[in-house]
């Protein structure tokens, strides 16, 4: 029997679907490849939390260079992507986001989509736990993936619930698999 990953609130169980749990970036490459328009979506939390010498805004401006995607910032964190000089950002509350990714034809507010992929991380958990229901159940035609250090049961991948070190060895080695690096 293969055991699947218990999302970091035990509350939010959402059925008999459920993320694949990704420990290995390497099982990412057929989406990471197939993505014709990814979106990169950043909250707030991403400001504060530390990732190598900088913090996961600096992680979020080179995956965003490296795959060549946009950012939508929620939360506030637009401020630190215009500090850092970075103006492929733009600003747009979480559930407006949500409420958007329904929509197959949502050209995003740089008005460069429609998406096919998503990668998000940064908004508080509860948060992004009903941002993934809604595309899991209302925006089928989007690929999830959670890069939180928690898993998110409405992706289609999320990482299981990881140390701290671990989840960011494997955020660099998706970075490295992107053609992003250090």
């Amino acid at each position: 029997m293969v055991m699947r990953p218990v999302p970091w609130q035990t509350g939010e169980i959402c059925g008999p679907e459920s993320a694949k749990s990704l420990t290995k970036p390497a099982v990412l490459k057929r989406d990471l490849t197939k993505a014709k328009k990814p979106l990169l979506i950043v909250g707030s939390e991403a400001v504060t939390e530390k990732h190598g010498k900088g913090d996961m805004i600096d992680y979020a401006i080179a995956l965003s260079k490296a795959m060549k995607m946009p950012v939508i910032a929620t939360g506030g964190a637009i401020k630190a992507f215009l500090e850092k000089g970075f103006d492929g950002a733009k600003s747009m509350g979480a559930m407006e986001v949500a409420y958007r990714l329904q929509d197959p034809d949502w050209l995003g507010p740089s008005g460069k989509g429609p998406y096919d992929m998503i990668m998000i991380y940064g908004i508080p958990y509860y948060m992004q736990w009903t941002l993934l229901s809604s595309v899991m159940n209302f925006g089928t035609h989007l690929t999830a993936i959670a890069l939180g250090r928690y898993f998110q049961p409405h992706a289609k991948w999320s990482f299981p619930n990881m140390k701290e070190k671990q989840y960011h060895t494997v955020l660099d080695e998706i970075l490295e698999l992107v053609g992003g690096g250090k």
